[in-house]
């Protein structure tokens, strides 16, 4: 899985050695905390969280900024991969200094390009609470619209390719 990129920030792949920064991102009740439940197992190590989630996960990257690389300052996820339906979810967390900066957005738009160009997908999908209202806004400004509530998750849908007509 590649390193990419936009000049502001570099989603490089989620790996071992990252355990420590991504398991601290989701300990931390501002990103952890929006969950139904703790994202981790009773007694799960940074080690063993984060071996897990990239089991479940295989597209899952860091982000960092360009000019920090070394600093891990979020993850960005393309989970729920699903090719014959052509579409694939979306997720992403960040630290809290980072939030308002419009770098979430960025790395979405990598993610939805990477989607597109290289998974050939034509539908990314996004799920939120309701009430994670800068979540949804921000989606929305990358195209996403609502298509429903399903138990307590917000649905929302970009369609990146449409399929072409039967003739």
């Amino acid at each position: 899985m590649e390193t990419l990129t936009n000049g502001v920030l570099q989603l490089k792949r989620l790996t071992l050695a990252d355990a420590p920064a991504f398991y601290a991102l989701y300990a931390l009740p501002e990103v952890g905390g929006h969950f139904d439940q703790s994202p981790f197992l009773p007694g799960e190590t940074a080690v063993d969280f984060t071996r897990r989630i990239i089991t479940h996960c295989a597209f899952i990257w860091t982000i960092r900024l360009c000019a920090q690389p070394e600093v891990i300052i979020g993850d960005a996820a393309l989970h729920h991969y699903d090719p014959q339906g052509r579409q694939i979810e979306i997720g992403g967390s960040l630290l809290p200094p980072y939030w308002g900066k419009n770098l979430m957005r960025q790395a979405f738009e990598l993610l939805i390009d990477f989607a597109g160009h290289t998974l050939n997908v034509e539908r990314i999908i996004g799920k939120t609470s309701p009430g994670n209202s800068q979540a949804i806004s921000m989606v929305k400004k990358l195209g996403f619209q609502s298509v429903g509530v399903i138990g307590n998750e917000l649905i929302l849908r970009k369609t990146i390719r449409q399929q072409p007509a039967d003739q």
